[in-house]
């Protein structure tokens, strides 16, 4: 096989990934041209020109501009998602790839990315209505709230998942899947998920990584006795700080409901799972991470660091100095089970250390827009000198 090491990725021939409208694309890091392909259009998007035009590219070594967030990954000495699936997605299939270079064949599509439309059950400060239903209910009701994401959108565009029709296209094509990564919205919500896992063979589901990324609001013990069946299963929840931080940023939720919930699945002892938390490092909770470290370290779970991007007012440059600098006090001397975690966010910490008052003065007013819907107050959760002004 001839190809560009230094671009060639597997995605385009191997990947499918699905946004919250159940649009296809070979990734979640893919920029999507103008022309969509829903999933019930497959074939099409699988054959499509505009798919076909990035697989030569890669193979040729020209860095395609859809793929832009991958190559920005590696200049900066990171391990993209390009590098990972080569890796992953080589190791496990058996399928030979020069023939699906030169004959693509949707039945040899190996790994399946699926956002599960909207359907949520919190409003968390940092997410959007594509993402959770009920922040599109608070939008809908509140004209304010609204105005803040930037777009009209209704929540038909977001029901497809509730279909037989996308039932029975996981019951096609997920049955030879060697990975299947299920977020939303919130994917436990999602009432089908049983029984299409519990429809892929069993000799299959040993050769099977399964994901959740999840807020972990519900357990299903059924769905739990399932995952015991696959080859590995990855659960990462969605964190941000404790108590009455979490409480804020994570919009319906409780700290007690959470850490009874993992507790939970810790003592079912599953023998495959890779339990981790996703932290989003941003200026709401950005106080709260020392104690939030704390309490996963007392419990031996990872915590996997994620910088907030968008929006850009949450990002840790709306932050004052002194604030950044508490923080790399208190964690010095850390050498806990987070050392990982710490040091990134010590790192992105002296990176941006100087306070981008603009922002600042932007994170106060969007917060302040939602406390009055929702009767909150940030000042109770954030130490009134990180978003000064002066």
């Amino acid at each position: 096989m001839s190809y560009k090491k230094e671009t060639f990725c597997l995605a385009p021939w191997y990947s499918i990934y699905l946004n919250s409208k159940g649009d296809l694309s070979p990734c979640c890091k893919f920029k999507n041209s103008k022309k969509q392909y829903s999933y019930s259009k497959i074939e099409d998007y699988f054959n499509s020109p505009e798919l076909e035009r990035v697989r030569q590219d890669l193979l040729q070594g020209v860095k395609n501009h859809n793929c832009d967030r991958c190559w920005k990954d590696e200049i900066n000495g990171g391990d993209s998602l390009r590098l990972i699936t080569n890796r992953t997605i080589a190791l496990h299939s058996k399928i030979n790839p020069q023939e699906q270079i030169n004959e693509p064949k949707t039945s040899n599509i190996k790994s399946f990315d699926l956002t599960l439309g909207n359907l949520c059950n919190l409003k968390c400060v940092m997410c959007s209505p594509d993402l959770s239903s009920q922040l599109l209910v608070e939008a809908k009701l509140n004209t304010t709230i609204q105005k803040r994401y930037g777009f009209e959108t209704n929540q038909k565009d977001f029901n497809w998942p509730n279909g037989n029709d996308f039932v029975e296209w996981c019951d096609r094509y997920l049955p030879e899947a060697i990975h299947i990564k299920f977020t939303g919205g919130e994917p436990f919500l999602v009432p089908w998920i049983y029984d299409v896992l519990s429809a892929i063979p069993s000799e299959q589901k040993k050769k099977c990584v399964l994901h959740f990324t999840t807020n972990l609001t519900i357990i299903n013990d059924k769905l739990f006795d399932e995952l015991r069946k696959f080859k590995e299963v990855w659960i990462s929840v969605s964190v941000e700080g404790t108590n009455e931080t979490f409480e804020y940023l994570r919009y319906g939720h409780s700290w007690e409901k959470l850490s009874s919930n993992i507790k939970n699945i810790l003592s079912k002892k599953i023998s495959n799972l890779i339990f981790k938390v996703n932290h989003v490092v941003q200026t709401p909770s950005y106080h709260s991470i020392t104690d939030m470290t704390d309490f996963f370290d007392g419990i031996g779970i990872e915590i996997h660091p994620i910088l907030l991007t968008s929006p850009k007012h949450y990002h840790i440059s709306s932050l004052t100095r002194r604030s950044k600098e508490d923080f790399l006090d208190q964690t010095k001397g850390y050498s806990g089970h987070n050392l990982n975690f710490i040091n990134f966010v010590r790192s992105v910490s002296y990176e941006n250390i100087e306070q981008d008052r603009k922002l600042t003065r932007a994170c106060v007013k969007d917060l302040s827009i939602l406390d009055r819907v929702r009767g909150n107050d940030y000042k109770k959760i954030i130490p009134e000198y990180n978003l000064e002004m002066r």
